[in-house]
Order: structure tokens, then C-alpha cells, then sequence
């Protein structure tokens, strides 16, 4: 069997096939149709995943904000003894 054989045999083969199809007046526009579903759903979906994600995130700031213990800082957890206090009256910080 050549080239132009099997191209020819195909060819009838399509030509029996494409004149048994039955069209769907309507096919298009259902297939549309269909496709415009999905694409809202997949939008809607994002959507509401991407408001939920910024909600929990919200909230385990809020709780981890409400759960801090508050303590003094570092520098004056120790106590200081009398005489050995900073006086800072002269100290001028320029940005």
C-alpha cells in the first residue's frame, strides 16, 4: 500500500463520515454556554478561596496581636541601683 492509497482510502473514509453527521443547530451555542459556566464557577471559586485565605490570615494576626504578653523590654528587666542611674537630660538624637 502506497502513500496516495492510504491517503485516498482516508479521504472516502472521511467524506462517508462527514455525510452521516447530524449537526446540532444549537451545538455552538451550548458548548458556549457550558464553557461560560465553568469559567464563572472557576472565578467564583478563586474568589471566594482568596477572600477566605485573607480572613484566616486577619484573624491569626488578631489573635496572635491579642496574645502577646506584654513585659517590660530587655534593657530594664533589671532593676537599678540608686547612684547608678542614667541621667539623659543633655542627650540630643538627630534624625
Amino acid at each position: 500500500m502506497t502513500i496516495d492509497e492510504t491517503e485516498t482510502r482516508l479521504r472516502d473514509t472521511l467524506q462517508v463520515l462527514a455525510t452521516t453527521a447530524v449537526t446540532s443547530p444549537d451545538a455552538y451555542a451550548n458548548a458556549r454556554g457550558k464553557w461560560q459556566r465553568r469559567e464563572r464557577r472557576r472565578r467564583l471559586v478563586t474568589v471566594v478561596l482568596a477572600l477566605l485565605l485573607v480572613g484566616l490570615a486577619d484573624v491569626v494576626g488578631l489573635w496572635a496581636l491579642s496574645n502577646h504578653h506584654h513585659t517590660k523590654p530587655t534593657p530594664y528587666d533589671k532593676p537599678v541601683a540608686p547612684g547608678n542611674e542614667v541621667r539623659l537630660d543633655s542627650v540630643v538624637i538627630i534624625p
